[in-house]
């Protein structure tokens, strides 16, 4: 190859690679603007929402809500959205919560401070919230804004921020699922009524300040705040709950990313207790759904087609134990994993130097293993490549066994045929033993000891034969 042909390729080999890096930044830019105009459309729907929610107050009263104020200061977070501007927080609480309620009340009397509204009810509100953060409430356009903040990466308490941009709490696949399942109704000034989620609430999720949270809690997200729950609902919203756990560890999520960083990084980063119950708890999703679904099915709606709390509480109890696990209790279990992780976090700072060995690396093995493993393991409700091998693999099993029954049929009849010849042989064995010893006793008395060697040859070859013959006509 000469000179002009070696520089004719090279120059060939750079604009491919060029044209990869291009390819790869097109991509990247469409990525991008693909999230820029998901936060739009989100911020769209929660302006409309908010709006909404506005007309029916105005007309009840004209003094300014709770409902009222919060959409006010929904709407100055809102603009913040949209000129794309960081929030910086100090800590103005009078009370220690979990790290993640912290930055949100703190950014919850930073809109009061900054909301245009009637300053001796908003400044009533702001003193009541600083002492005793828990009687902190929020609407549901308000709760999906702040959560909206959070992914946009638009607030800044201190270095462990920026870790509230994956949590369970603000994830857009999660945020509606835990407002319309921890919501309650709130009675304002002209009997305006509105859904309201309180620090109270969630707090007590990490708290588990009652035996019967977690279950409540299930309990409205799968009746979707009924009072009785039947069994289609229950199969249709167990279904849409594994989907989105089933999503949430195939995708990206605040444990997993910690357990790849903490590879990478310090041990203050790591912490083996967490990594091996979020372990424990994707490897038990993953296991056992499916049988959980059908036996849960079987002991919920033995008796009738509908269920309330009670007996929801009473049968949970019970499938738990003889399923040896706690799948419905999954979503709660990660989220006071996660907050727990944000906590310890906060509590031992992050040092991004001094790259040291650590045991995260066996975690983050066994996660990329469980993240390729279905929870459907081959039900026809899914049609994934892992399923679908798994159902190939199965058929041809049961071709397998098949095959093998139909060849013992075949083989039956010989085997009867062959078992009565090996008792005729066996039959006539005894019998030439029996035969051969008679006839050395004979031979053995003095008056024939001396024919002995003339007939004992002879006769041992005839009997020999004799057997021979034997085995031939069976």
């Amino acid at each position: 190859m000469n000179h002009i042909q070696q520089a004719f390729i090279q120059s060939i080999m750079k604009q491919q690679q060029h044209e990869k890096q291009q390819q790869v930044k097109q991509e990247e830019n469409n990525q991008k603007q693909n999230i820029q105009y998901l936060q739009k459309q989100q911020l769209l729907s929660i302006i409309q929402q908010c709006q909404q929610q506005q007309q029916p107050i105005q007309q009840a009263s004209k003094s300014p809500t709770l409902i009222e104020v919060q959409n006010q200061v929904t709407s100055y977070f809102q603009k913040i959205i949209l000129q794309k501007q960081i929030i910086n927080l100090n800590n103005v609480l009078e009370q220690q919560l979990p790290y993640f309620l912290q930055v949100m009340g703190n950014l919850i009397i930073y809109g009061l401070e900054n909301c245009p509204g009637e300053k001796d009810i908003v400044q009533e509100m702001i003193s009541q919230y600083k002492s005793n953060p828990l009687k902190i409430t929020m609407s549901c356009s308000l709760f999906q804004t702040i959560g909206l903040l959070f992914r946009s990466q638009l607030v800044y308490y201190d270095q462990c921020t920026k870790y509230l941009t994956n949590f369970l709490l603000f994830r857009d696949d999660f945020c509606d699922i835990f407002f319309n399942t921890l919501y309650c109704y709130q009675i304002t000034q002209g009997q305006t009524f509105s859904q309201q989620v309180g620090f109270t609430q969630i707090n007590q999720m990490l708290k588990k300040t009652q035996d019967d949270v977690w279950t409540a809690f299930i309990f409205k997200m799968l009746s979707q705040q009924q009072q009785k729950m039947t069994k289609d609902m229950f199969l249709l919203q167990f279904n849409q709950y594994t989907a989105s756990m089933n999503n949430f560890f195939t995708k990206s999520n605040l444990i997993m990313d910690l357990v790849a960083l903490s590879v990478k990084q310090t041990s203050k980063l790591h912490n083996d207790q967490i990594f091996q119950e979020f372990l424990l708890i994707m490897g038990s999703f993953k296991a056992t759904t499916q049988d959980f679904l059908k036996k849960a099915t079987q002991v919920f709606f033995e008796e009738s087609n509908d269920l309330d709390l009670l007996q929801f509480s009473n049968n949970i109890i019970k499938i738990h134990k003889q399923m040896n696990c706690q799948i419905l209790f999954i979503l709660p279990m990660l989220f006071l994993l996660e907050s727990q992780y944000l906590d310890h976090l906060v509590q031992n700072g992050i040092q991004e130097q001094q790259p040291v060995k650590n045991s995260s690396n066996y975690y983050l093995k066994m996660i990329e293993k469980l993240k390729n493993k279905c929870v459907y393991n081959g039900e026809e409700e899914c049609n994934c490549k892992k399923c679908q091998c798994i159902r190939r693999n199965r058929n041809s099993a049961k071709e397998s066994q098949k095959k093998k029954r139909e060849a013992l049929e075949k083989i039956g009849p010989l085997q009867d045929e062959y078992d009565k010849i090996q008792k005729k042989v066996q039959s006539l064995e005894t019998e030439n033993q029996v035969i051969t010893k008679l006839l050395l006793d004979v031979f053995r008395h003095p008056s024939l000891e001396k024919l002995a060697a003339q007939f004992i040859e002879p006769l041992a070859k005839i009997i020999a034969d004799q057997d021979f013959n034997n085995i031939d006509e069976c």
